[in-house]
């Protein structure tokens, strides 16, 4: 048996009825991986291990970029998604798989989309969507890459919806999600490659994301734009998205998003611009504002002149991201990582939340992350090659990926996810109703969610 919390081999029993059989997890890739700090470690605020609340600044200094640019001259032009380990300090407490689900910050524009029975006004409201999801990449720390196997579920407080996530494939590195709501859902999906520059490096990521209405079963579909750091090795590092983004509707409707890439000294930066347009072609409405503040939309008269512009999205200002130092916003600190007693005792083994690199970090302490991590690294190469040597290949849990006449294909989700969770939830309340203190599928960093290899 085998933890790949904590990258332990130990005895101890499982909660989970069939934990014995929950899969094991290897380390994975994610798109904000690159995204948000793959190389910064620009300013970056350490606290000591062993309880000590003394913080050291780290900051990259010419040695130390000289020697980045050393271990890396050789990988100027190439992929380097999976090419390179990382020192834990650089890392946030987050797994990529938390990350997927920070768009739903935003879910209320999707729900808004659902509400209407207008196809324009619906396209206004995704079209906003995949333009707030990027108003939040102010981070410059490196999230976990997802372990093979790897879940995350997040449950709405209120209950307006319910998130899960798997990570299916380590080589590529592939998550996938699904978000059910009584109006909608929408399933994300995300590939990532990269290629690195010598100064920078672009992340390209492919997979479809659909929403599907529930009241009419009409779909949309859409992409990824490019995503690029700037400055890793000389000047200050910072963050660009560009690139066209397509939606495209069961109707034959279509949206065409242009993110303008930045120019010299940043001009032009944010900028977003975009045409929706009906199944011949014509231009119905037109979309227009900043990825990091607002958009506003205009519909086009049949005459084509442009009627008053309609604000469909403004970005809010979060002061929590300055009360901690990992800049997490108020949803990620309150929805995302917030893990209470009661709660951990009924996730499953595989939640991205229990990792004990991760909860090691968000403690502080820097030297078990690093520890923990480093295990785990080496327990998901060692089950790799047994499975390799068995001749036995991979097989995903929650999602199976299909053939789609429409799409191309997509991840079905088999909802067995929640069926586990309803089960674990009984379990636990029963426990709770005889008066007995439920056990925790976290007992601790070494001793806890034993899979078998």
């Amino acid at each position: 048996m085998f933890s790949w919390l904590s990258g332990k081999s130990t005895t101890t029993t499982n909660v989970e009825g069939d934990a014995a059989a929950a899969p094991a997890a290897e380390e994975g890739g994610g798109v904000w991986g690159f995204v948000k700090g793959m190389f910064s470690t620009d300013q970056l605020k350490v606290e000591e291990s062993g309880g000590q609340q003394q913080e050291a600044t780290l900051s990259m200094d010419d040695t130390q970029r000289k020697g980045l640019f050393s271990q890396m001259s050789s990988l100027v032009g190439k992929d380097i998604t999976s090419m390179i380990s990382l020192p834990v300090w650089i890392f946030e407490p987050i797994s990529f798989l938390q990350v997927m689900a920070e768009p739903l910050e935003y879910e209320h524009l999707l729900q808004q989309a659902a509400q209407t029975n207008d196809v324009l006004d619906q396209f206004a409201y995704v079209t906003a969507f995949n333009m707030a999801l990027y108003s939040r990449a102010i981070r410059t720390r490196k999230p976990f890459n997802p372990l093979l196997g790897e879940t995350f579920e997040l449950v709405a407080s209120d209950g307006r919806y319910k998130f899960v996530a798997e990570q299916v494939s380590h080589h590529p590195p592939i998550g996938v999600s699904c978000t059910t709501t009584k109006d909608y859902s929408m399933q994300l999906e995300t590939e990532l490659k990269s290629k690195f520059y010598g100064n920078s490096s672009e992340v390209y990521i492919s997979g479809n994301n659909i929403l599907t209405i529930n009241k009419t079963g009409d779909q949309f579909c859409w992409g990824h734009v490019v995503s690029c750091c700037h400055n890793i090795l000389i000047g200050s590092l910072w963050l660009d998205h560009y690139g066209d983004l397509e939606i495209k509707h069961t109707s034959g409707y279509k949206a065409v998003i242009h993110f303008q890439k930045a120019g010299y000294f940043g001009s032009g930066r944010y900028v977003v611009t975009g045409e929706i347009m009906d199944s011949n072609g014509n231009i119905k409405m037109k979309v227009e504002g900043a990825w990091n503040s607002h958009m506003n939309s205009i519909r086009i008269n049949d005459d084509g002149t442009e009627q008053a512009p309609k604000s469909i999205w403004t970005a809010t200002v979060d002061s929590s991201v300055n009360d901690n130092k990992f800049k997490f916003t108020k949803f990620i600190t309150e929805e995302v990582i917030n893990l209470t007693p009661e709660y951990e005792a009924i996730l499953p083994l595989t939640d991205s939340r229990l990792r004990a690199d991760r909860r090691a970090l968000e403690a502080g302490d820097i030297s078990q992350a690093g520890t923990m991590k480093t295990e785990m690294e080496e327990a998901q190469r060692a089950r790799k090659r047994s499975r390799e040597a068995a001749g036995e290949d991979w097989q995903t849990r929650y999602f199976t990926k299909v053939d789609d006449a429409k799409w191309g294909h997509v991840w079905k989700f088999d909802q067995k996810y929640w069926q586990e969770r309803d089960d674990r939830v009984a379990k636990y309340m029963s426990t709770k109703s005889q008066g007995t203190t439920p056990s925790s599928t976290s007992t601790s960093a070494s001793a806890s969610a034993d899979v078998k290899a």
